[in-house]
């Protein structure tokens, strides 16, 4: 079980790292799906079925899917590769922010915390009471936020066309 969260773990970091250092926008995109389905396979460790489940489904399926035909609608993919940045202190730095993180993260990761103990405690792990504690006091926000995005994504369509028609 150890070395299969540190192969998931491992697979998580390289597909963040390139999603960020890619310039190809296109592998930037499966990068960040492979980490999505890392993290997946990092909540199948943690015997959480259903929330992997939703995270195949929303993000791989669903933002993979958002991310790649918004790329499809844009003319350049790839990055200005004859630009490059000549910085000689970022490892230092990304090492002392890595330093930082784990010297915060790891007090709080190491002691149990008894208010987390008591409500787990009294936690149902159905699908049903999941389902309620998540989206019951958000349901109107939730809603309101997938109607902002549909709206967000028909104007993107829309306006592409037109700057497509435009330069015809």
């Amino acid at each position: 079980m150890s070395i299969a969260f540190f192969i998931l773990a491992t697979i998580a970091i390289l597909g963040g790292v390139l999603a960020i250092t890619l310039r190809n926008v296109i592998h930037a995109v499966f990068s960040v799906l492979l980490f999505f389905s890392a993290i997946a396979g990092l909540f199948l460790l943690l015997l959480a079925e259903f929330i992997a489940a939703v995270q195949i489904l929303v993000y791989i399926g669903s933002v993979g899917i958002l991310m790649l035909f918004a790329i499809m609608l844009t003319t350049k993919v790839m990055g200005d590769t004859t630009k490059t940045v000549h910085s000689r202190g970022w490892i230092w730095s990304a090492i002392s922010v890595t330093a930082l993180l784990l010297g915060v993260l790891v007090p709080f990761i190491s002691t149990p915390q008894p208010e987390a103990v008591s409500i787990l405690s009294n936690f149902d792990p159905s699908v049903k009471q999941l389902g309620l504690v998540l989206m019951d006091p958000y349901f109107a926000s939730v809603g309101v936020i997938a109607l902002l995005l549909t709206a967000g994504l028909i104007g993107a369509v829309v306006a592409a066309s037109s700057a497509s028609e435009a330069t015809e």
